[in-house]
């Protein structure tokens, strides 16, 4: 189904929007347990995501990243433009906000070399970080196509080429029917002064038919121009 630019574009504005807001929601999961470290059976020591300096600022860069991507959504008029920018960007995001939680997991815990197990702080922000990639590859999987609609009203200002309409002349008649009369004046016409217009053949007065001519440049008829 075909849809117009603004409505593509309206599209984008939406995903990004649900982009940034799961951004929010991953640097949130900051606030929650990640990790519990066992000293012995009974002493316990619990890591946030916010004390892993690391994981911290990846996450508050995702969600930045993600707002940028909003921002470029709402302010981009191109659909291609906007297609690839807020798509790519979104994405730098998402990868941004799963590097946190994987940089925890993989790097600082082992790092530890003491007992424990994940909490669910850090499952919450693997969910979120990957929930982010969803609408950021719907961006750039949106299928374009632009066509350009054939122009179906007058022609613009400029376009086309002027319509030249076809002048006409005054001839000299001397053949007059009985009782014909001038076109403009409605007097008897006379065989030494009149005139006659070659498209719509209506006589007139010589004198008539150049004022008139002079005036307005066509028959007085037909309305076509005339040629002197």
């Amino acid at each position: 189904m075909a849809v117009s630019s603004q409505a593509v574009l309206g599209r984008f504005f939406k995903l990004a929007l649900i982009v940034t807001g799961i951004g929010a929601i991953h640097i949130l999961t900051l606030f929650m347990s990640w990790y519990t470290v066992v000293s012995d059976t009974i002493t316990t020591t619990t890591i946030q995501g916010y004390a892993i300096a690391e994981s911290l600022y990846m996450s508050i860069a995702g969600g930045i990243v993600c707002g940028i991507a909003l921002i470029l959504s709402s302010t981009s008029s191109n659909i291609i433009t906007a297609k690839w920018l807020v798509g790519a960007t979104a994405l730098v995001g998402a990868l941004l906000a799963i590097t946190s939680p994987a940089y925890t997991h993989f790097i600082v815990i082992p790092a530890l070399q003491a007992k424990g197990y994940l909490e669910i702080g850090i499952f919450m922000s693997y969910f979120s970080a990957i929930a982010m990639f969803v609408p950021a590859a719907t961006i750039i999987a949106t299928p374009i196509r632009v066509e350009v609609a054939p122009h179906v009203g007058p022609p613009y200002l400029g376009t086309s080429a002027p319509i030249v309409e076809e002048a006409v002349e005054l001839t000299h008649v001397i053949d007059i029917p009985p009782g014909a009369i001038c076109g403009i004046c409605y007097q008897e016409l006379d065989p030494e002064t009149t005139m006659m217009c070659s498209n719509c053949q209506t006589m007139f007065h010589k004198g008539c038919i150049d004022i008139w001519v002079n005036l307005n440049g066509t028959c007085p008829s037909c309305k076509k121009p005339v040629v002197r």
